[in-house]
């Protein structure tokens, strides 16, 4: 009999702590920032040059209004007012990317096509180089 209660305990244990284990792990977000740079997502860059190995995230949902919470993959610093270079998946069916200068979709923007890549470097787009802070897309 006794037994069978230390049994019994030890299997509600661990279910609770199964049950505890799921609830605090934080939902996976199939949407944007899986890692995977997928032909309908654009991929933002830490560096000039599209290098992955610098830091990158995808972002595919319809809109972000801030990058709170957001980290690059491989060197795991903050995504806002970051960006130095993208990568345009053409397989969206809305016409490209829209960046803004500030969160919830204010302030200065710029539009990036989709199917292009680039460096907020050049004379056109350099004043968009590490400031971005939100996210849309356009021509949806």
């Amino acid at each position: 009999m006794r037994a069978k209660r230390s049994i019994a305990t030890v299997t509600t244990a661990i279910a609770i702590g199964l049950t505890a284990g799921m609830a605090l792990a934080p939902a996976a977000s199939a949407a944007t920032g899986d890692g995977n740079c997928s032909r309908t997502e654009i991929c933002v860059y830490n560096d000039y040059g599209r290098h992955k190995d610098k830091g990158y995230y995808d972002l595919d949902s319809p809109a972000l209004k801030n990058f709170h919470g957001r980290y690059y993959f491989n060197d795991g610093a903050y995504l806002g007012d970051s960006i130095s270079s993208w990568t345009a998946g053409s397989g969206t069916s809305c016409a490209g990317y829209k960046f803004f200068v500030n969160v919830d979709f204010r302030g200065a923007s710029i539009q990036i096509a989709k199917g292009t890549k680039g460096n907020f470097d050049s004379p056109w787009n350099g004043p968009y180089n590490n400031i971005i802070s939100s996210y849309s897309k356009y021509g949806c």
